[in-house]
């Protein structure tokens, strides 16, 4: 206990810590900054109708004019007449789709939207689209359906200001990495500290003792560090436009049917929560193993980053490692992805051209805790292994 209050002042008393905790925080509230100024604008739903209205006031115009044309027959003014009526029919719902936006009349506006979502997944079914398109008209659909169940205001998820949806945004884009690149560099300076001053003790303390001391004192730091930024990226939205609905349904994954579903935001925290502790425990085995195993912080440093945000990368760029994904266990640091079933699907790194929505099962919540607790229990022996090597040849020398 005393070596752990130790370690954790001297990564409070690090300016590193809190530069990188404040850059963090700057470059994620960069993006609410930009979304809340985008949210005093017309929301997305308001735009579209207001868009629709003008092309078809504009169609109408056209119609009518048409119809004063004298060459035309019979037949052609009865098609004109239907278009025009059709067009003054849309206009019509489409004001009052309008008028219930903008008062927030969510009850009449959901019945409109959801016979419009209909129409377009009709569409995208009658026009032969493929899998992740009708996919999506399906995700669109079923999410007004919901909300209209369940009595809820639709909620801005894409850009999100409200602070759940803004967290839960990073949290599925870039935060997993700044973190985990942030707390690699502070469990390198201080396990190399470490070392060093335990090749100076020689064997006056048991290694055994040590590397557990060590091991967990990191984990805790690294989690701890994330927890940090977690709430601080929840709690400083949050004082300016409010928390959210926590039982607000998000999108995910049925990746075996390939079918969108939606989850209460309440019941992914407490899994993502899980991963990430894994995760960082995870982190500070593979962290303390490199800079005992290379005595050299600068070299430990290199292949902690390179391994480790390598690992959480790659899978999300290239579509041939997601085959064998369930197996690294960085594919469990994004803790978001294998919660909803979105791995492969939601994040912002995808550059391959995937023209048929393609799942991953395998990537999964319970296949991520059994693969981060086999890698911890590995790199436990490890560390283990590397200490007591090094406590011989300090006997020996």
């Amino acid at each position: 206990m005393p070596y752990m209050k130790l370690k954790v002042k001297q990564m409070l008393k690090s300016k590193f810590t809190w530069i990188s905790l404040i850059a963090i925080l700057v470059g994620c509230l960069s993006f609410w900054a930009k979304n809340y100024y985008a949210s005093k604008s017309d929301s997305m739903e308001l735009s579209t109708a207001k868009a629709n209205v003008a092309i078809q006031k504009k169609n109408v115009i056209y119609f009518q004019k048409e119809l004063k044309q004298k060459k035309l027959d019979e037949d052609n003014k009865k098609q004109i007449r239907k278009s025009l009526k059709s067009s003054q029919s849309d206009i019509a719902e489409k004001q009052k789709l309008i008028k219930a936006l903008q008062s927030k009349d969510w009850q009449k506006a959901y019945p409109i939207m959801i016979k419009e979502a209909k129409f377009w997944l009709a569409d995208a079914k009658k026009n032969g689209s493929d899998s992740e398109a009708v996919a999506i008209s399906k995700r669109d659909l079923l999410e007004l359906q919901t909300l209209a169940k369940q009595h809820l205001p639709k909620e801005q998820t894409i850009n999100p200001v409200k602070g759940s949806f803004f967290l839960i945004f990073v949290m599925e884009q870039f935060l997993p990495i700044l973190v985990v690149l942030a707390v690699i560099f502070v469990l390198v300076k201080i396990f190399a500290s470490d070392y060093f001053d335990r090749m100076r003790l020689g064997n006056l303390l048991p290694q055994n003792r040590l590397v557990l001391s060590e091991f967990s004192t990191g984990s805790l730091m690294g989690f701890c560090y994330f927890l940090v930024t977690f709430l601080l990226i929840f709690l400083i939205p949050s004082l300016f436009a409010g928390t959210g609905n926590f039982y607000y349904p998000i999108a995910g994954m049925n990746p075996v049917t390939k079918e969108y579903i939606f989850i209460p935001m309440h019941q992914l925290l407490l899994p993502i929560l899980l991963l990430e502790l894994l995760s960082f425990i995870f982190i500070s085995g593979m962290v303390l193993f490199f800079v005992q195993f290379f005595k050299n912080p600068i070299i430990a440093l290199l292949f902690s980053v390179l391994i480790l945000v390598g690992g959480m990368v790659i899978p999300q760029y290239i579509v041939a490692e997601r085959s064998f994904a369930q197996f690294i266990p960085m594919s469990y640091f994004f803790a978001l992805q294998p919660v909803n079933g979105m791995f492969g699907i939601s994040n912002s790194y995808v550059i391959a051209d995937e023209t048929k929505l393609v799942t991953y099962p395998q990537v999964n919540f319970t296949n991520g805790v059994i693969v981060l607790l086999v890698g911890i229990l590995i790199l436990l022996l490890l560390n283990y292994f590397v200490a007591e090597k090094a406590q011989k040849g300090i006997k020996t020398s």
